[in-house]
């Protein structure tokens, strides 16, 4: 092997949604890695030699090439049948149906390649880093695209975990990826809307009323929007709140919320006026082994206290985001009540 060349073989733990998901050998994208390395790279190593392109980004002076040999081809869906007996399709998070995911059989091999010594020490040692606190694809924060050095130890997943700017958290077991994607997708139903049948109040809008005495905007849109109420459940109420605020917007901005009330269907839109077009969820569910982890930035705080406009028809309303927030509180607050403990 060349001086100038550092390689390892990777594990993939859970599909990774692709766009070109129906061409051979389509796995994980060196266009989608090698920027993501990059940023990260740069954030834990002083002065490593960068190029500054035409819009101002670093990017560093490497080559990755990923080598595929075998792909299965699955189909995530919102919900499955019991009765649907197709292998390809399963239960995800994830609503778009047109897109399709693939799963290496085998393990890949990635290849860095650089003139720089010093750029692939910097590879060689932040490498396992990279991969156990980051996913790929689309609908990457909801466990999609992980991957992992082959053969990584729990020993050392540990280690790393423990070495994430913020504390960690494990969201049980799964047997297979399949049954992760159903506990994602039920625990964070738990956390930011909370569950019509059986009845679950939301994790966050109890947090937040419970700590900083906020009211959530589901009860802001009913007072506003009167024709989007439907159902038998009142929308919850935190009997002490001074004030309410959108406080679902934490965990991830969405362009509407959707009501059907009588059968019907009526669409809250929702637009910030400050601009803020995309904000995605902070926390990110890392798949490895048999484990589920919860991971966080504090991304959150560049969305606290700013304005949005609600929307219905010609009827509009002003909410602001929560001025007040802590990722590791909450979800401590959450370890309370679910069977989520920290990673210590």
């Amino acid at each position: 092997m060349s001086k100038f060349v550092y390689s390892l073989n990777i594990k993939q733990h859970t599909p990774l949604i692709h766009f070109q998901s129906s061409q051979a050998g389509a796995t994980l994208r060196a266009t989608e890695l090698k920027p993501k390395l990059d940023r990260f790279l740069l954030q834990k190593v002083k002065d490593l030699p960068c190029v500054i392109n035409a819009n101002g980004h670093r990017s560093l002076e490497y080559k990755v090439k990923i080598n595929s040999t075998n792909t299965n081809i699955s189909i995530p869906k919102a919900y499955v049948k019991k009765s649907n007996t197709d292998p390809a399709i399963y239960q995800a998070p994830y609503f778009a149906d047109a897109h399709k995911s693939v799963m290496s059989v085998n393990t890949l091999q990635i290849e860095f390649f650089s003139y720089n010594s010093q750029l692939l020490e910097a590879i060689k040692e932040y490498i396992d880093y990279f991969f156990v606190y980051e996913n790929f694809g689309t609908r990457q924060s909801k466990g999609f695209g992980s991957f992992t050095r082959a053969d990584i130890s729990d020993a050392q997943i540990n280690k790393i975990l423990a070495a994430h700017e913020n504390p960690v958290f494990v969201l049980g077991t799964c047997k297979a990826y399949k049954d992760a994607f159903i506990k994602i997708d039920s625990f964070y139903k738990k956390l930011k809307m909370g569950i019509n049948k059986p009845y679950f109040k939301s994790l966050l809008f109890r947090y937040m009323c419970d700590t900083y005495k906020i009211g959530w905007e589901k009860k802001f849109i009913k007072q506003n929007f009167p024709e989007v109420i439907h159902g038998e459940h009142q929308p919850l109420v935190c009997r002490d709140d001074r004030e309410f605020r959108y406080i679902r917007a934490l965990l991830g901005l969405a362009e509407h919320n959707e009501f059907r009330p009588n059968g019907g269907k009526k669409q809250v839109r929702i637009k910030s006026k400050d601009g803020i077009e995309r904000f995605k969820s902070p926390l990110i569910f890392k798949v490895i082994h048999s484990k589920i982890y919860i991971l966080f930035n504090k991304s959150y705080q560049d969305i606290m206290d700013r304005e949005f406009t609600f929307s219905l028809g010609k009827k509009s309303a002003d909410i602001k985001t929560p001025s007040q927030f802590d990722m590791y509180e909450f979800l401590k607050f959450v370890a309370k009540h679910e069977n989520v403990s920290e990673v210590k």
